[in-house]
């Protein structure tokens, strides 16, 4: 789903972009990226990984660099147009600098598809973000893994400092499936005597990053150690407490909601102080307070009370969960959609912690989506009220209609959906 005038058909051949039998390492890509000659070696970068926080954290680490400097951001997916995944400075990639990169690259695709050698969709994008960059001689540029992170197309970069987020199980298929394997390739964003800054904490996954980050002689920075959290508040409106690090003290407020956004915070703090970028406290405090992550626990509407996350795997709907009845005290619709390549019933058995009531539908992705027959069929008797509405829109116009506290989940795709519907502007501050 994308609703970018850029020419549709364009941007279907852009997505359709694979190679048959593919091996995932990184040398088509750093084939083309010499062929463009390399444009992110023309900006500094951090680069952020990891399972669930690393979008809110990226976007807070963007939003305090541009207190001060002209800064870039990549994450992936996009909720509504495919622009909306990259950004510089202060707008969205414009059609004609998608449609004139892709014209420079065609050649250099067409002519490697007949030897299987082509960059494939995610390839492209990367580099289309690095290159537009590059020509609006951007200082700072804050990069979110696509999938994994030692074999990321994200991963020819050179950051000044690597940021792992919150692991879990999650693509479970192509990264492993054990949390030290997850962790493994992770922890492949690491880069020889760069610092790493670390939200994570559990044994297996936390041990291995300590591993790597020994062994490529990066500075490891674990939060829990080098932050102390005091006066925290959280409710409907976001969150503020006092913040102190190794090396100073931050009064902070944040429009993100949830305690599980402390960690991101914290993340995104020590990152600028490990960074050596020349930014001081009270930018910190400003960018931090201007942040915002679409879709990630959203109040889009007061009354009726209406929320978007994008939670899309079990631990991050225990985390959603555990922050929505610290918050709120009742029994909202919870409106969900999800992938069929997730783990469904972990995922539902933590997001009923919240409610009983829900409303199954199918996220708009044609090729992953879930019929919800499915999951109405997996959930049994997880809640009391279950109901099957298939199309998105349909589901949710419905959901609405009820008058009654909303919670959309399970998916980017549904998130993405009701965005579109309810035209939410999708900047990151």
């Amino acid at each position: 789903m994308f609703t970018s005038p850029l020419d549709s058909h364009r941007l279907e051949t852009l997505y359709n972009l694979k190679r048959n039998d593919i091996k995932y390492d990184l040398s088509v890509m750093r084939t083309f990226d010499e062929f463009l000659k390399k444009p992110h070696q023309s900006f500094d970068s951090i680069h952020v990984a990891g399972t669930n926080g690393k979008g809110s954290t990226a976007s807070l680490i963007f939003n305090v660099i541009r207190e001060k400097y002209r800064v870039g951001l990549y994450t992936s997916p996009h909720l509504r147009r495919f622009n909306e995944r990259i950004f510089i400075h202060d707008r969205e990639i414009s059609d004609l600098e998608i449609e004139g990169f892709l014209n420079n690259v065609n050649g250099f695709i067409v002519e490697n598809i007949k030897v299987n050698r082509n960059p494939t969709f995610f390839e492209v994008t990367t580099e289309l973000a690095f290159n537009t960059f590059k020509e609006n001689k951007i200082d700072f540029a804050v990069i979110e893994v696509g999938l994994g992170g030692r074999l990321d197309a994200t991963n020819v970069i050179e950051p000044r400092v690597s940021v792992i987020t919150k692991i879990g199980f999650d693509h479970a298929d192509r990264l492993g499936g054990t949390l030290q394997s997850i962790a493994f390739e992770k922890a492949g964003i690491i880069k020889n005597g760069k610092p790493t800054v670390t939200s994570e904490i559990k044994n297996e996954a936390i041990s291995e990053i300590r591993t790597i980050a020994k062994r490529k002689n990066s500075k490891l920075t674990e939060i829990k150690n080098s932050c102390k959290v005091n006066n925290v508040s959280i409710s409907e409106e976001g969150l503020s407490f006092d913040l102190k690090t190794d090396k100073n003290e931050y009064e902070i407020q944040s429009k993100l909601i949830g305690d599980f956004q402390i960690d991101n915070i914290c993340s995104a703090v020590k990152t600028i102080e490990e960074s050596g970028i020349d930014i001081d406290q009270t930018d910190i405090q400003n960018g931090i307070k201007k942040a915002r992550w679409v879709g990630r626990f959203e109040i889009i509407r007061k009354a009726p009370r209406i929320i978007l996350d994008c939670s899309h795997n079990p631990p991050a709907a225990n985390s959603l969960s555990i922050s929505y009845n610290k918050i709120f005290n009742d029994n909202p619709i919870l409106l969900i959609g999800m992938l069929s390549d997730k783990d469904h019933y972990s995922y539902m058995r933590n997001i009923r912690k919240i409610s009983n009531r829900v409303i199954f539908t199918r996220p708009a992705e044609p090729g992953r989506s879930l019929d919800p027959n499915i999951l109405m069929t997996e959930s049994g008797s997880l809640f009391k009220e279950a109901k099957v509405i298939e199309d998105p829109v349909e589901a949710y116009e419905y959901s609405k209609s009820l008058g009654e506290p909303l919670l959309v989940t399970g998916s980017m795709y549904l998130v993405g959906v009701v965005t579109e519907i309810e035209n939410i502007n999708t900047f990151p501050y």
